[in-house]
């Protein structure tokens, strides 16, 4: 039953996630922000929108991981050029308008790293990796020689890891993969 309240409160937190992303980018469309436009501070953001700041500097970092804004440290936030990012665009779409759910977050992120696994070759770039998911699955993506594959998980992950989940794989299941045929 514990778990079930556990959920619960996961749920409402990535409602509430979901709703700051999508006032953010609602009213960066209203107030007719163009690529390059610097858009309001943190503090600006959360008193027009009525949010905390560290909702905002969420929402904001997730925004940035997903390409349709760029942070610069100690000069603000700047909408970036959509057309360069239509994939990271029709993801972030599905993920964060509520279309999905986490669990269909893991599993893309699972079935991207089975069709990188199945090219492998070499499996010891894994073995030296194993007491670390992040690094083990890092460097499985890294034997993929596709860029817009690897740009692809890149942000799915990195949308994945805002999450704060921690890992995708236990031990054992790293272990397996070593083992397959």
């Amino acid at each position: 039953m514990r778990q079930e309240g556990g959920a619960v409160h996961m749920e409402k937190k990535r409602n509430a996630f979901e709703m700051n992303i999508s006032a953010i980018k609602t009213m960066i469309e209203q107030d007719g922000f163009v690529p390059g436009d610097r858009i309001p501070s943190e503090r600006e953001l959360a008193e027009r929108l009525s949010i905390s700041r560290p909702s905002v500097r969420e929402a904001l970092r997730t925004l940035a991981y997903l390409g349709i804004i760029e942070t610069r440290h100690g000069g603000g936030s700047f909408l970036l050029n959509r057309d360069d990012h239509t994939y990271i665009q029709i993801i972030a779409q599905f993920l964060v308008t509520g279309d999905s759910k986490f669990e269909d977050l893991a599993a893309t992120l699972r079935l991207l790293e089975q069709s990188a696994f199945v090219q492998l070759k070499d499996r010891s770039v894994l073995e030296v990796h194993i007491d670390s998911d992040p690094a083990f699955r890092e460097a499985l993506i890294s034997t993929v020689d596709n860029d817009l594959f690897e740009r692809i998980w890149r942000q799915v992950n990195a949308f994945y890891q805002s999450f704060g989940q921690g890992e995708l794989y236990t031990r054992a299941e790293r272990e397996e993969f070593l083992t397959r045929s």
